[in-house]
């Protein structure tokens, strides 16, 4: 199968390395046409990139025309001679493609099949995986849709939709893609909630749904409405189903000195501030592809996932964490996981020095409890950007970094994005 030039982006490990070796420095040879490329991420290393896509580091560096081998930096082009994409077995529309999984750290194909809720053998077969036990990280893996059930047939001017999963985790981001027959301007509600969608084309235009982390699970309406140039409006109704996520729980004891930050007022008003600023929309995605990790992956230690259930010092009142905790030592970088814009650079009481970025279409991502800030209100930001430093301050017991993200408001599993290139 003939490969046309690919850049695609993956994890990476952070361990330096590499002794330089003037076999190295001779011309480089001609770059192929069908060469993947690979975005270099945040704590990669040649030989780390070696290893994962099982190539010989010489090669990279000679290939690419390295000066220096020990340094290579996040956003860097570097292309990978021999190294091919697995096939896929036919070109679809943006609708038939499902969705695209990146393949982390200890997932195997059983793994992916159950998160996602397909058989393995068709992953296997989708993707024309000759060895299934010979996937790497950072590969993209397309997950296929399954035939989606409504209420009703489809009338015009809508010609398919689907679903990234129509049984879908509490706490996960839900895909809608909509095909037209004709060009139309959608609009939709789910659970009372207004649906943005966007145009992909005039005939092809998707929305995120955010499933919120206590959503009673059971089955759900989504309604679509379809504005025709005429002002004909056409309504069509689809089910996805919500089940219970798997999360654990956990009680948290809070010191006396910082106890005084669990006061209901002092949550209320910096969460009012915060709703205000996550009600804002823009009109437009930012980022593009997969997330990259907020911190550097060579020493990646979660210790509070999404959608745990909380106690704080006991109390009966039971809470949820609406992002992930990543522990790290006071002063170690965070970095921009996607591009867009900061709209709020500034020390908060309960979650002390916060970064949060708006990255489109109502997506946002916070940074609680930094030592230092880096950026600025109004700034634009990059994938691998340097935003601050992980801290300790405001409701914390010990340094960490709490990453978050907000789809219109709702706090939804910030490694999905991640995992998976949305939309």
């Amino acid at each position: 199968m003939t490969h046309f030039k690919t850049i695609f982006n993956a994890l990476g490990l952070a361990v330096l390395f590499f002794s330089s070796s003037t076999a190295l420095w001779a011309a480089p040879p001609p770059i192929e046409p069908d060469t993947v490329f690979y975005t270099v991420q945040p704590g990669d290393t040649l030989l780390l990139l070696a290893l994962r896509f099982n190539l010989n580091p010489a090669e990279i560096s000679l290939a690419n025309d390295l000066s220096n081998p020990n340094f290579i930096f996040p956003g860097q082009e570097l292309a990978l001679p021999g190294f091919e994409l697995p096939p896929v077995a036919a070109e679809t529309s943006l609708l038939d493609s499902g969705i695209t999984h990146i393949i982390q750290p200890g997932e195997n194909i059983s793994n992916i099949a159950i998160w996602y809720g397909v058989a393995a053998d068709s992953l296997i077969t989708f993707n024309n995986l000759t060895n299934p036990n010979l996937i790497q990280i950072g590969q993209p893996l397309h997950i296929p849709q399954e035939p989606l059930p409504t209420s009703e047939p489809l009338q015009p001017p809508f010609a398919a939709i689907g679903l990234s999963e129509p049984t879908i985790n509490q706490g996960r981001v839900l895909v809608v893609r909509v095909r037209l027959a004709q060009p139309a301007a959608l609009t939709g509600l789910f659970d009372s909630r207004p649906i943005i969608f966007y145009s992909a084309d005039n005939h092809q235009q998707w929305a995120l749904v955010a499933i919120h982390a206590l959503q009673e699970p059971t089955t759900y309406p989504i309604t679509i409405k379809a504005t025709l140039p005429n002002k004909l409006e056409v309504t069509q109704i689809i089910e996805v189903a919500v089940s219970e996520g798997p999360y654990g729980s956990e009680n948290i004891n809070v010191e006396d000195d910082r106890a005084g930050l669990l006061n209901a007022d002092l949550i209320e008003l910096e969460r009012e501030k915060l709703l205000n600023i996550w009600s804002q929309v823009t009109l437009r995605p930012r980022w593009e592809g997969p997330f990259w990790y907020p911190v550097e992956t060579g020493e990646l230690h979660i210790t509070s996932n999404f959608g745990t259930r909380r106690h704080y010092n006991n109390s009966e009142q039971l809470s949820f964490h609406a992002g992930t905790d990543f522990r790290g030592s006071v002063g170690a970088p965070i970095y921009a996981p996607a591009a867009g814009r900061v709209v709020l650079a500034e020390p908060l009481t309960v979650r002390g020095n916060a970064v949060v970025i708006d990255h489109g279409l109502g997506l946002y991502t916070g940074y609680w409890h930094q030592s230092r800030i880096e950026v600025t209100e109004g700034q634009e930001v990059q994938p691998g950007d340097l935003i601050g430093y992980i801290g300790d301050t405001g409701l914390v017991t010990g340094p960490h970094l709490h990453w978050e993200m907000r789809l219109n408001g709702i706090a939804t599993e910030p490694l999905q994005w991640i995992q998976q290139a949305i939309p």
